[in-house]
């Protein structure tokens, strides 16, 4: 009898199809059942990651939950379950930290499926600034969108900061250093003033399909977490093009916000053998290379970012980004982060709608960090 097991995926093309059409093929093969079961892309960042192991075997995670997940231990330390050979071989061959960002406190506490951190975005074909100054100009002209809804303001705010070359949760006495912060409030308010009111409601996915439309006129998307699907041909009216991030100055290139997923095993269920050996091929490179990439999925694997037979399917977008992402910046993954982060968001959203107090913003979120991280 197959060894039936489910999973926690979430709700969009790259992120729940990659995973069953996999699993279809490990069926095939091993004799194991995985039933999918996606969450919302809101859910992905917010739901605690406990209550998802005692639901599913197999859970994908945002690198920021480890710190919970290692005080909690809800999820399998992959260690000692899995070779480890097998785990070397992945983190030898990351793109940029992916592997890295969910080892925690000594432990693997998930392997890296889904590799992204934020990129601009363009119509294909189009201009496409590398400068804040020329896209704070292009704003003017009415050709920018930048998905600014809570979620992804806050996202944006940590990558500027991380420009600025004071990240976050850094070596400073405050999590935010305040003049990091302000400078970081002023540069996005310089161009968020020009945007159209509705770039406040948008995420990213909002942003992208809006780019991609046919009767669009925006053109250029400034920091966005990006996505293969829309530039692969076919896949929407009009191809994207994603890129290096505008920078404020040439002398210092990075702070791209790391993103992606970790698939971790849940270690409250019955089935850790069997969910553990699954997430391992699915982790490895000549899946991530063929069906993963092939069924609409942005691997995490460093050998399917260099397969020309991959970069020719996501309509060059490893090649475009490759260097981006290496230089991407992990966010802190100490335990609380994540109440930090997800009060934060309002913060930060309501101060950019505003378009004022600044250093006061930057005082409430240290002042959140106090309350939560530790």
């Amino acid at each position: 009898m197959a060894v039936r097991l489910r999973g926690s995926s979430w709700a969009h093309v790259r992120g729940h199809e990659p995973l069953v059409e996999a699993s279809a093929a490990y069926a095939r093969a091993h004799d194991v059942e995985i039933e999918w079961v996606p969450r919302t892309l809101t859910e992905f960042g917010v739901l605690d990651i406990g209550d998802l192991a005692r639901q599913f075997d197999l859970v994908v995670i945002d690198h920021p939950h480890v710190g919970t997940v290692a005080a909690s231990r809800t999820l399998v330390p992959l260690e000692e379950v899995l070779p480890k050979d097998a785990l070397e071989d992945l983190d030898a061959d990351s793109p940029g930290r992916s592997e890295q960002s969910y080892r925690y406190d000594g432990h693997q506490w998930a392997l890296a499926i889904d590799a992204a951190c934020q990129v601009s975005a363009r119509r294909a074909g189009s201009s496409l600034p590398t400068a804040w100054a020329d896209v704070a100009d292009a704003a003017r002209d009415g050709v920018v969108l930048w998905p600014l809804n809570p979620v992804d303001s806050q996202a944006s705010f940590l990558t500027v900061c991380a420009q600025l070359g004071s990240p976050v949760g850094g070596a400073s006495g405050d999590f935010v250093d305040p003049s990091a912060g302000v400078a970081a409030f002023e540069l996005m308010a310089s161009v968020a003033r020009h945007l159209e009111p509705r770039c406040f409601d948008m995420n990213a996915i909002d942003v992208l399909g809006s780019l991609s439309a046919a009767d669009s006129r925006e053109l250029y998307c400034p920091l966005v977490f990006g996505y293969t699907n829309y530039s692969r041909p076919g896949f929407a009216p009009e191809r994207l093009e994603f890129g290096d991030i505008p920078q404020r100055s040439p002398e210092f290139r990075g702070g791209a916000l790391l993103g992606g997923v970790g698939l971790g095993v849940s270690a409250l269920r019955d089935h850790i053998d069997e969910a553990a050996a699954f997430a391992l091929w699915v982790a490895g490179a000549d899946v991530q290379s063929s069906i993963y990439v092939e069924a609409g999925g942005q691997p995490a694997h460093g050998k399917a970012w260099s397969d020309p037979h991959a970069d020719e399917v996501a309509g060059g977008f490893f090649s475009n980004v490759r260097g981006t992402m290496d230089r991407s910046w992990m966010r802190p993954r100490v335990n609380g982060y994540v109440q930090w982060q997800n009060a934060s968001m309002g913060i930060v959203h309501e101060t950019l709608c505003q378009g004022s107090g600044f250093a006061a913003a930057v005082q409430e979120l240290n002042r959140v960090a106090r309350d939560t991280c530790r």
